[in-house]
């Protein structure tokens, strides 16, 4: 049986606490019996990794041929997926996890968010947890759920702002979705 499969959605910059934050996160997930996902590259999506492979978890990248401007995948991975397009690494991103947990991004870590947010919304994904940092995404989140287009939605996010909540917070969504393994395996 495969290990569930955490897609961390967060930047490939910004300031060195959110690299802290997700190296810390990666181990504390890996730790947790959790493997982790990401996009494959630098910044948290490699800090991630390197906390969960030093933690002895399991690291996958899902990478994007169309990046002709990044170096490559970053070295913490134990497996690459290399998509075609962007649009194939969200969907690929979006298939295999388990669980997603956001951590502080830009523009696209919020489409990271919106894509998990709006296809659970829809039910076009089964039921798994959505963990989000509130900031900065709380004030987000609430302005688009008030206006007249989204109805709601909200129920699907759990709030975190330290990492022992954001691994609880999955372990405990995994349960009461009755789910134990990971669609890529």
């Amino acid at each position: 049986m495969s290990i569930p499969l955490v897609a961390v959605y967060g930047s490939s910059g910004g300031p060195a606490a959110d690299f802290d934050r997700a190296r810390a996160l990666g181990t504390a997930l890996a730790r947790a019996g959790f493997g982790v996902l990401n996009g494959g590259y630098g910044g948290t999506m490699e800090a991630a990794a390197a906390g969960a492979r030093e933690a002895g978890g399991r690291t996958v990248g899902v990478t994007c041929a169309e990046f002709t401007f990044r170096s490559g995948p970053n070295e913490f991975l134990d497996e690459v997926v290399v998509a075609p397009t962007l649009v194939d690494r969200l969907a690929e991103l979006l298939r295999r996890a388990d669980a997603y947990v956001v951590l502080p991004g830009g523009n696209g870590t919020l489409t990271e968010l919106s894509l998990a947010w709006e296809h659970l919304r829809r039910g076009l994904l089964s039921p798994r947890p959505l963990v989000v940092w509130e900031d900065p995404w709380r004030p987000v989140v609430a302005s688009l759920a008030a206006g007249p287009y989204l109805g709601g939605g909200v129920e699907w996010i759990t709030w975190v702002s330290d990492v022992d909540s954001a691994v609880e917070a999955v372990r405990y969504g995994l349960a009461a979705d009755d789910r134990g393994s990971s669609r890529s395996g």
